[in-house]
């Protein structure tokens, strides 16, 4: 009966352990964000906090408070300006587009004249499409009137927002400054709660902060240096709303093959249709040379040796992200896809030998097993 009654126990302490863990997380569930932006940014920063921290002779509090101020001054505040402008060109591009939605397209190319060379090309396909105009017409302004009703539609969720997004950035911070601290604690608390040996612990950490290295500062990184780039050359170049076609081009450095030049092509042949040669060499010879070119200089020099993951992956991961968390998607997609090689990866470690033939087992092997212990136990005896 005793085995019994063990075994009962053993079952009802689970079902309480699973329930308690269920509740912990169900609780947990509206700070999930705060709580993976704190991490993302607590990982981004974290060999500055180390290095601070060394030379402040292991002061963790006084090395996380400067790093704190740090990431407020140079990174908060920064991205806070660069959101107002953002928000700024969007309204303007927004209201730009609202009056083309009413209007016939035979004024919109009168309205080309200006410009020669579109106003020809235009001319001369429009004298072809004469007859379609009228359906042209009106799948024309369907699309402008619901771009221009979804862009407001955002401006105004946006603005919404910004005071929940003020509360979330505060414990965001409150969160992470925790993380600077006691993140040591943290990192070890889980590697006891792992049921394998030191050294595989040990290996698999090891890895895990490899892939995420090789995430976050080799392509989000690598993106944002792109972007900065981007709108240097755009806004040196008069180029209008320059921070939009900057973003743009962030979003645009994760799709495989094509990458930033999907973004500054079409506005190299702008600048081409409209008149402005110089203007046109400078960002296709800029762009060749520096933008499509960061990937080869700057990735190496950030992350080194460290893993590779293949463009395509990283692609989905991004839009992966994107649809199921939102801006967050953009750092939380790639960490993700991290985290599940590295899970291929102990798989492949684990259950693979260095053949890597998978390693089946037999009847016959069973039965040499059990004869061993048999013939260790008798040995011993």
């Amino acid at each position: 009966m005793l085995p019994l009654f063990q075994t009962f126990s053993f079952w009802i302490v689970l079902s309480l352990s699973i329930v308690i863990i269920l509740l912990f997380l169900y609780l947990l569930s509206p700070l999930f964000y705060i709580i993976c932006w704190a991490g993302i940014l607590a990982f981004f920063v974290s060999p500055v906090y180390k290095y601070i921290n060394q030379r402040l002779n292991r002061r963790k509090r006084l090395s996380a408070v400067i790093v704190f101020s740090g990431v407020i001054f140079f990174i908060i505040l920064p991205l806070a300006l660069i959101g107002i402008h953002l928000y700024s060109q969007v309204s303007a591009l927004l209201e730009m587009i609202q009056p083309l939605s009413q209007k016939n397209i035979l004024q919109f190319l009168n309205k080309l004249q200006k410009h020669p060379k579109i106003y020809a090309l235009f001319s001369k396909f429009s004298t072809q499409l004469q007859p379609f105009l009228p359906e042209i017409q009106r799948e024309f302004t369907q699309f402008l009137s619901n771009l221009v009703q979804l862009g407001f539609t955002f401006l105004k969720t946006f603005i919404k927002r910004a005071f929940s997004f003020s509360l979330q950035l505060a414990f965001t911070l409150i969160t992470f400054y925790y993380f600077l601290v006691d993140g040591e604690k943290i990192l070890n608390t889980i590697k006891d709660l792992i049921p394998v040996e030191e050294k595989e612990k040990e290996k698999i950490f090891t890895r895990i902060s490899s892939i995420l290295q090789g995430v976050l500062y080799g392509n989000i990184l690598t993106a944002l240096i792109q972007g900065a780039f981007a709108f240097f050359i755009y806004f040196i170049l008069g180029i209008p709303q320059n921070l939009i076609w900057a973003f743009l081009t962030v979003v645009a450095s994760f799709i495989p093959v094509a990458g930033t030049g999907l973004v500054w092509i079409p506005l190299t042949i702008y600048l081409v249709v409209i008149g402005k040669y110089t203007k046109a060499v400078i960002l296709f010879l800029f762009s060749i040379l520096i933008i499509s070119q960061v990937d080869n200089i700057v990735k190496p020099m950030l992350i080194g040796e460290k893993t590779k993951i293949h463009n395509l992956l990283i692609f989905f991961a991004v839009l992966g992200g994107l649809a199921k968390f939102g801006f967050l998607g953009l750092f939380l997609g790639p960490v993700i896809l991290g985290l599940f090689l590295c899970v291929l990866e102990i798989y492949k470690l684990k259950w693979i030998n260095s053949e890597n033939t998978l390693k089946i087992y037999t009847f016959e092997d069973y039965k040499k097993q059990l004869a061993q212990k048999e013939d260790a136990r008798t040995s011993r005896n």
